[in-house]
C-alpha cells in the first residue's frame, strides 16, 4: 500500500477507533469529549465545540477542543451569556427546527461579515470557516461546531462530505448521551426572557418599523437585504438607521451591539419586554 493511501485512510481510521472506544466503554461525558476531538482531527480543524441549547434555558458548553496550547475557553463565556441569540446557526435551529450539517456559507446573511457579532465572535478568535452539526431533541437543540482559523484553507467539499457521512452516528451518540445526562443548571434565567428581550430590544424608544430594522441589523443583514425584505428602498433603511442611532445615542453598529449585550446583563424574569427600559432608566436619587 502506498504512502498516499495510508494518509488518505487516516481520518477514517481515527474515526473508527473512536467509535470502537465508545462501543467498548459506553456513551458518557468522556466518550463525548473524545468524539469532539476526533471530529476536529478527521477534518484537520482547529477547534470543535459541543453546545447544548435547552428549551427555556440558557445554553451551556459540555466540551470544547482546541489545538494543543490554545485556551479552549476563549470567547465562549460572553457568547453563552447572551450573544448566542445573534448566532445564525442558533437562529437556524430555533427558527426552523433544522437538522443536519450546515456550513457558515449556508446560513450567514449577506452582511454577516460586516456585523459586529462576526467581528467579536469570529474575527476575535480568527475563525475563517465553520461547519455546524445540528441535532434537535424534544427539549433542546444540540450543536457541534467544527472550526478552522482564518489563515487556513476553507473546508473542502470532501471534508464536508465526510462530516455528512458520519452525521447519523454522531447524532445517535449525542442523543443517547443527552437522554442519560440532562445536566442543565437550574439557576439560569429562562431563555424565553432573553428571546423576548431580543425581539423587543429598543421598542420602548423606537417606532415599530425602527425596531424591526434594528433586529435585522443586529443579526447581520445587509441594508440591501433589509430593504428587499421590508419592500422599501435602501435609502429609507439608511434614514431609519440614522434615526435609530440618534434615539439610542450611539454612532455605529459596534455601539449598537455592545448596548444590546450590556442591556441583556440586566434581564431577569421580571424585567419589562425591552431590556433598554431598565438599562436607560435614570439612577434613583435615593
Amino acid at each position: 500500500m502506498s504512502k498516499f493511501h495510508r494518509v488518505a485512510k487516516q481520518p477514517l481510521m481515527l474515526w473508527h477507533d473512536a467509535i470502537a472506544g465508545i462501543i467498548t466503554h459506553g456513551v458518557n461525558d468522556e466518550a463525548v469529549d473524545n468524539l469532539m476531538d476526533t471530529l476536529r482531527r478527521v477534518v484537520d480543524a482547529d477547534g470543535s465545540t459541543l453546545i447544548v441549547y435547552p428549551e427555556g434555558r440558557q445554553p451551556y458548553c459540555p466540551s470544547r477542543k482546541r489545538r494543543k496550547g490554545e485556551d479552549p475557553r476563549i470567547h465562549i463565556d460572553q457568547y453563552l451569556e447572551s450573544a448566542y441569540l445573534l448566532d445564525p446557526f442558533y437562529r437556524l435551529a430555533t427558527d426552523g427546527s433544522a437538522e443536519g450539517v450546515y456550513s457558515l456559507a449556508d446560513v450567514a446573511p449577506d452582511g454577516f461579515k460586516q456585523s459586529e457579532f462576526y467581528r467579536v465572535y469570529y474575527r476575535l478568535v480568527n475563525f475563517g470557516d465553520e461547519i455546524c452539526l445540528i441535532i434537535p431533541t424534544e427539549n433542546a437543540s444540540i450543536q457541534v461546531s467544527i472550526s478552522r482559523q482564518d489563515n487556513k484553507p476553507k473546508f473542502t467539499a470532501a471534508q464536508q462530505g465526510l462530516i455528512q457521512r458520519v452525521f447519523s452516528t454522531v447524532k445517535a451518540i449525542l442523543l443517547k448521551w443527552w437522554a442519560s445526562s440532562q445536566t442543565v443548571q437550574k439557576d439560569h434565567f429562562l431563555d424565553s426572557h432573553l428571546e423576548c428581550a431580543l425581539s423587543n430590544f429598543g421598542s420602548s424608544v423606537l417606532t415599530q418599523r425602527e425596531t424591526q430594522i434594528l433586529q435585522l441589523i443586529l443579526r447581520g443583514y445587509a441594508v440591501k437585504y433589509i430593504a428587499e425584505k421590508l419592500e422599501i428602498s435602501p435609502e429609507t433603511i439608511k434614514h431609519h438607521r440614522k434615526n435609530i442611532y440618534a434615539k439610542l445615542d450611539i454612532n455605529s453598529q459596534a455601539e449598537m451591539f455592545h448596548l444590546f449585550i450590556d442591556s441583556l446583563r440586566m434581564v431577569t424574569p421580571d424585567s419589562p419586554p425591552d431590556p433598554l427600559s431598565d438599562y436607560l432608566k435614570p439612577p434613583s436619587s435615593n
